[in-house]
């Protein structure tokens, strides 16, 4: 066998030992929570016991010796219940650690059909283009709420600008995680009835620009994006800028997509 050939087996037989070993440990993980889930109705049982008047009597009872002999009493003892609470306590705040710990790196999914994915540049370059794009929040009642918006592209954030009041105003100051999303123009290869697509998805957390001079500097950008030229973008800024709101979404996660409809 060619040295290649035994690399590539030998790569593949390493990934396949991390596949088995992490499928098993995932079902010894979903096994033990589904235990430890049922066992936190015991703890809030035994909780309200701890230091109870019917704690108080059993106790009494044990210590003037009106209890059998075989009867196993570690419930009685303070530090026996106590020590258990305090280590669900400490086991809450390891597993709190490991979900912030891996939400760091997997926070987003992976791209299922990622042969489609479209590379950073080609991402931001649609980005810089798209005329307009849909920003996703979560609205009233917990529905999505999602609002076509011109917008402005600028060193990984996305800019748009607003009423100071409304419903897309306040799903924001509710819930800061926002998605973002453009389409570009479709478009159809000679003879071929599909239209051949590309579309972004940006995820991220949207603030307000509080800074007065940083609004007005973009305000203007968003203007000479859209405006045409010769347009008296000042004159427009001292009518309208007192009037609106910037909004700036960091982007935390992208990926684009090539799609083919046929």
């Amino acid at each position: 066998m060619a040295k290649q050939e035994k690399t590539i087996e030998s790569r593949i037989t390493q990934m396949e030992q991390r596949l088995n070993r992490a499928e098993a440990t995932m079902r010894m993980m979903d096994q033990a929570l589904e235990h430890y889930l049922s066992a936190q109705g015991d703890l809030e049982i035994l909780n309200a016991y701890l230091g109870s008047p019917d704690w108080i009597a059993d106790r009494e009872a044990d210590e003037a010796g009106r209890l059998s002999s075989d009867l196993k009493r570690g419930v009685l003892s303070e530090d026996s219940i106590w020590n258990l609470l305090e280590d669900n306590r400490e086991m809450q705040e390891r597993m709190s650690g490991c979900v912030q710990q891996t939400g760091q790196k997997e926070a987003f999914r992976p791209m299922r059909r990622f042969k489609q994915q479209m590379t950073d540049q080609e991402c931001v370059d649609l980005l810089r283009s798209a005329p307009r794009g849909v920003l996703g929040v979560q609205g009233d009642g917990g529905y999505p709420y999602t609002v076509p918006l011109d917008f402005l592209y600028d060193d990984g954030c996305l800019y748009f600008h607003c009423a100071k009041e409304g419903h897309k105003l306040d799903a924001i100051r509710s819930c800061d995680k926002v998605s973002f999303c453009v389409l570009g123009e479709g478009k159809k290869e000679p003879g071929d009835w599909w239209y051949h697509f590309e579309s972004v998805i940006c995820f991220g957390r949207i603030r307000v620009v509080e800074d007065p001079v940083e609004s007005d500097n973009l305000l203007r950008k968003l203007g000479a994006k859209y405006f045409p030229q010769g347009y008296d973008l000042e004159d427009d800024m001292r009518k309208n800028a007192p009037r609106a709101l910037v909004l700036q979404l960091r982007v935390e996660h992208m990926t684009g997509k090539h799609v083919r409809e046929k």
